[in-house]
């Protein structure tokens, strides 16, 4: 008997690609919405290499507490040239699950649009799996 590795390789992907789509999907129906304080905020490499000049990737990290106790999370967005640096004072807002704080998202985007790309993208992987023989 033949194992066929590149149809499990590309099915475990796409069931990772829809697994974190079902996290989006939980997030977006049962998370807490809450403010979260910014800890961190740096710009990432040079300029993007894309059309529209200015445009830089930024990641910043965040906390928040439910309970009494402190969570984290982290995110990235892209942005212009002018770089903030004051994070003392600045919030977000963030989801999270209440069975596990530790499952949190920033709410800087459209989670419907992440979840459509994520679906998506783990129904293809699948199909192709299915069509690998």
């Amino acid at each position: 008997m033949k194992i066929n590795w590149g149809k499990i390789i590309i099915g475990s992907v796409s069931a990772i690609f829809l697994l974190y789509a079902l996290l989006l999907i939980s997030l977006y129906f049962f998370g807490v919405s809450t403010s979260a304080k910014i800890t961190s905020y740096r710009q990432e490499y040079g300029e993007r290499n894309e059309t529209i000049r200015n445009q830089y990737t930024y990641l910043y990290g965040y906390e928040f507490e439910v309970n009494g106790k402190l969570y984290s999370g982290n995110g990235q967005r892209i942005g212009n040239s002018v770089y903030i640096k004051d994070t003392a004072n600045r919030s977000i807002p963030i989801k999270y699950l209440p069975c596990c704080p530790q499952l949190n998202q920033a709410l800087d985007h459209s989670p419907i649009k992440s979840l459509l790309i994520f679906i998506g993208i783990g129904v293809l992987l699948f199909y192709f799996a299915r069509k690998i023989k």
